[in-house]
This record gives C-alpha cells, structure tokens and sequence, in this order.
C-alpha cells in the first residue's frame, strides 16, 4: 500500500489508485498522513480542515468525514483509527512517499560526502522520481501548505542542487547547462544555482560566459535583495578570475571511491542477546532445532518458526537454541527484534538497514528501498553460513524480504502467529513447562533454598502459574527481590481474591501487559468471543455451548474459536473442544468486566448455566 503527498494526494491499494473526490476529506486524510502513527487531536484536525474557522458542528460533521473517508478507501480506510480526543492513520515510513524522500536525500547526502558522487547522484535522482507535481496540490488547506509544502519543496530544492553537485563531479558539466539556466531564472535567489552554472561553464572552456553570469547576478542580488553575493559566490568568481586549476579538478581522489565503487569489509556479526544463565526444560525443542539448524546437503535455506502465546518463552527458546548452533554457523549471527506484538512493528526496510551496517557495507552504500536492500542483503549472505534470528514477527509478509537465499544459511523465527504461509517453514510449537521443569526453573531463578525448604509452597506457586514461563520469572524475580519473603507468602498473596494479575509483574516484567497485546490485536469479535466464553466457570467447552453462549450459528463460531486458537488465546485438546489456560481465563474474565455489557454477560451466564452432558468438559 503507498501512500503519497508529493504532488496530488495520492493512495494506491494493490496497483489501484483511490481518489478522495471530496476537498475537506482531503484535507483531513493529509493532515492524518503527515503526521502518520501520531493521535491527532480532533479540534487541531477541525482548524486544519476549516483553516482555524470550524463551525459549531465541527466535531460532528469531523465524525461523519471520517466515516466517508475509511469507506471511500477500501482497505486502507482501515488504517484509519478513532482514539481517545482525536484520530490516527497507521502507515508504515515505507509505505509514505515523504519519508522515502527523505531517507534517500539523507542517504544521497553521506553519499556524496564519502566521495562516491555515482551513487550520490542515483539516491538523489530516485528522491526526485518520487515527484509527481507540488506537494499537497490538491489540499485546499492554507496551515498544511504553510507548515509542509513550503517545506517540502525547499527540501527538493537541496537535493535538486545536491544531484547537480554530484554530476558536476562527476564530470558531466557539458550536459548541465540548460538546466542550470532554468533553475537560475526560476530561482535566483538560491546562489548554489549560480555557483554550479559558472563552474560548468569554466570546465566546459568558457571563461568568459562565466564571468558574465558572476556580473548577472550580482546585479539581480543588489537591485532586487539589496545584498552582496555570498561566500561562495564570491569565492567561485575569485577563482575563476585566477584560472584556479583545482577548479577543473572532478571528484576528490578516493581510491576505489573514485570510480563509484567500494571495498567491504569483511565481518562476522554477532548480534544475539546473552542466553539465559537460568535456561530449564525444553529439551525435546531445543534437541529438535539443533539437529536442523545445524544439518548440511540442504537445496534450500532452512527456516524454523517457534510460535506460542504471550509469555510462553518462545524468545528465550530461540535465543538458546542460537548460542547453542553458533559453532554451526561460522560467519555470524543477525538478530532483529521486530516488535510484532506492538502497535508499530519494525519495517524490512529498517531491520535490513542494520542487518547491511552489521555486513560491513558502509551507509552510503545502502539503497534505499526494501526490494533493493534485500537483493543486496542476500547477495551479502551468499557462499557464507549465518544464522539469521528474528523475534516477535507479526506476520509472514514482514519475514519475507529478511530471509536469506543461499542453502548454506539458516533463519530461526519467533511469533504469536504460526506463520503457517511461510513456504517450507519448521513449525515448533513449546509446552507449558511440566511441574518437574517449572520447580527446577524456581530453584534456580529464585536461590534453591528459597523454594526448595517447602515443596508444598513451591508447588502452590507452579500450580497457579500454569506453567507460564513469563509467570514462573515472574515469582522468582520478585522472590529473589525481597530476601524477607518466603516462597509461601508469596504464593498466599498470588491465591488472595481478585489479586493474581496484579501481583503477577516485576519491572517490565508483566503477565497482564503481555495478554493485553495478544487481546488487542484481535478482531472484535473474536476478542469478545475470547471474554465472553470465560464466564461459563469451566475451562472447557465444545463448539456448539460456545455458538449458544455466543448466540451466534455454529460455523461462525467455529471460526471464531479457530481464530482464538490461531493466536494461542485458546487450545484444543481434541476436535471440537476448546479450553482456556487457568491465566487466560482470569484474564479474559477480568476483561469481560472492564469492556463488556451488563446484559452481554449476563446473557452469556445464563446460557453457560444451562449446558449439559456432553457440551461441557468440567476437567479443571
């Protein structure tokens, strides 16, 4: 999806362009647009839309164009959220034709200043493509235009003049002229204009011409401004009145720079986390990678997927595994943490940028789009044999451009989401860790003799953590904290009414706070499923007491319930029969009370207390 300010408002969705036909949702989508991700206050975006005049309806009629505005744009009317006092759009620095812009002149500008003017100038080319008329033209908004498009188009001004600096050391003065006459008389106050036309004119033997432009504009500066020329004007002309011969002098001499070309420098990345030092269990998961991230004769690279629900260890496994098969992999280890579980997640284009640094390629050196870095990324990993680690990924689509090409490379993936639409993909799915594992992984995080000196109170605490390792760290943290309790008081305090949640986090450490991402990147009604189904007072139940409680028909909630178990919110223990974990069923409990009706409760109780037989597992 590309979104784009730099000439007409434009929104293209799968090769289709969407037009917002209506002036005043225009504006109200650009003035979303530029501040992308960021909560808009509603009375800010009304003195946009209205120029400082909104009406008394204002907040009102805001409402209803909002509304027009997510329908006019298909999908992409989606990205567009009411928050709490104001309004966001969610679109990622990529997918925004204004920040691409700028990262390729930032990209061109160090370019240029390594003395490497050919990949200077094609960065800064690229930026000017990106160019379809003025920006915001058809944003009727006097603010936005006052706050961007100026803006804007000074910034395309610098790397028009920075692309022409580029090619004039590049030796390319001859082909210059014409456009460096336009751009003088359309800009004559931009002196750098002026600068670049007279020394294209001395390198192309014609003194004298230069000379006269130098006469010009001073004259122009003088009558118009009232000013003198500048340091660099005046230095120019200095020089060429001198027949300065380091004038004619083309790109500074770098070696290998010169020519547009550069040497990388050969290293091994080692970008992992520290392991664990208190790493208990797993043993048949981590046996299992080991063997296959390690094995050879592969004819295509191996990509493994740990997948589990919110605090369910998958990071620690894969971090672990990692350390564990690094002699396996001789030419390093590449690790991103993608923030799949945030509201923003890491872009490709971001994680390869680093993964290219950590290569040895120089900045300058990196292009600038996702498709362009990952053909060089991959290109970098060929004939070599790294591990490629990347944590908490949203989704297939943000994996893809990071996976490397050559068989001799492996990647190693974590998720909430299976990612099951990774072609070829290892699916490892961890436990909750058994009572056996969960008292050695106490006893070692919290001090042995902390839990170990009553057994009883240790298993108090394994039991009601459910085998959660997130919970499990949690209680040891907090026991090793506090020096003064004993592993039954805390277990008391963890068993008290009402308090399990709360008393279930250390720092950043939070069994709440985890939930709460998996819950709220839900659809809606899936997450209202998810609560709903809790109030019945067992953890269990078939599809068909769920479709009752639900009030919905079987196959809806059937698809539901799938989506539950998609994002590890529920189990299934055997078709057709779906149970919460002890801790999800607090949670999405104490959820339902927060978010949920009155009467959608008591309706969903009502109908829980009616199932019978065989609808209901009462197992706890």
């Amino acid at each position: 999806m590309e979104f784009g300010i730099l000439g007409p408002l434009q929104i293209r969705d799968d090769a289709e362009l969407r037009v917002v036909p209506a002036a005043k949702q225009r504006v109200l989508l650009a003035a979303l647009l530029i501040r992308r991700g960021q909560v808009v206050p509603a009375g800010q975006l009304a003195d946009t839309v209205w120029d400082t005049r909104p009406p008394r309806s204002a907040s009102t009629t805001l409402r209803n164009y909002v509304m027009r505005l997510r329908k006019g744009l298909g999908p992409a009317g989606e990205r567009i959220e009411t928050r709490a006092g104001g309004y966001l759009i969610n679109v990622d620095p990529d997918e925004f034709d204004a920040h691409r812009f700028t990262v390729l002149q930032e990209l061109g500008g160090e370019a240029l200043r390594h003395g490497v003017p050919a990949r200077a100038a094609a960065l800064f080319d690229e930026a000017l493509g990106l160019w379809r008329g003025p920006a915001l033209v058809d944003v009727d908004s006097d603010a936005l235009h006052r706050a961007e498009a100026e803006r804007l188009a000074e910034a395309r001004l610098d790397v028009l003049e920075s692309k022409l600096e580029a090619e004039l050391q590049l030796g390319h003065h001859a082909a210059l002229f014409g456009e460096l006459r336009l751009l003088t008389a359309a800009h004559p106050e931009r002196e750098r204009f002026w600068v670049q036309l007279m020394t294209a004119l001395y390198r192309s033997g014609r003194q004298s011409e230069a000379l006269a432009v130098y006469r010009q504009v001073r004259r122009f500066l003088g009558e118009e401004i009232g000013v003198e020329p500048g340091t660099e004007l005046r230095a120019i002309h200095q020089r060429i009145l001198c027949a300065d011969p380091d004038l004619d002098e083309l790109a500074p001499r770098q070696g290998a720079a010169e020519r547009g070309t550069l040497h990388l420098a050969t290293v091994t990345p080692f970008q992992l986390p520290p392991d664990l030092p208190d790493f208990t269990g797993r043993a048949a998961e981590t046996a299992d990678l080991t063997a296959r991230l390690t094995a050879g004769g592969r004819r295509v690279p191996l990509v493994a997927v740990v997948s589990g629900g919110p605090g369910s260890g998958k990071s620690a496994l894969a971090v672990h595994v990692a350390h564990a098969v690094r002699a396996g992999h001789p030419d390093g280890i590449l690790y991103a943490d993608l923030r799949g579980t945030h509201r923003e997640p890491t872009a490709p284009c971001t994680v390869l940028h680093g993964f290219l640094l950590a290569l040895g390629v120089p900045a300058c050196a990196i292009p600038g789009g996702t498709a362009e870095r990952t053909a060089l990324y991959r290109s970098m990993l060929a004939g070599r044999r790294l591990l490629v680690v990347l944590d908490d990924a949203r989704d297939a689509a943000q994996v893809r451009p990071l996976l490397p090409a050559d068989p001799a490379n492996t990647a190693l993936v974590t998720g909430r989401g299976r990612l099951t639409d990774l072609a070829g993909a290892h699916l490892v799915q961890p436990a909750a860790m058994s009572d056996r594992e969960a008292r050695i992984f106490l006893a070692r995080a919290s001090g042995q003799t902390r839990t170990t000196g009553d057994p009883h109170a240790a298993a108090a605490l394994v039991r009601v953590c459910g085998g959660l390792p997130l919970a499990l760290r949690i209680c040891a943290a907090r026991l090793a904290a506090r020096p003064s309790w004993t592993a039954r008081e805390l277990a008391d305090r963890l068993t008290a009414d009402g308090r399990l949640l709360d008393e279930l986090r250390a720092g950043d450490l939070d069994v709440r706070a985890a939930f709460d991402g998996t819950h709220d990147a839900l659809d809606p009604a899936a997450a209202r499923a998810f609560r709903l189904l809790a109030l019945g007072g067992a953890p269990s139940l078939r599809v068909e007491a769920a479709a009752r409680i639900l009030g919905e028909p079987v196959p809806l909630t059937e698809r539901l319930l799938e989506r539950l178990v998609a994002a590890h919110l529920l189990s299934t223990p055997e078709a057709g029969e779906y149970r919460y974990d002890d801790l999800l069923l607090v949670y999405a409990r104490e959820q339902s009370l927060r978010l949920d009706s009155e009467l959608d409760r008591r309706r969903a109780q009502e109908q829980a207390a009616q199932r019978t037989g065989p609808l209901v597992a009462m197992a706890c």
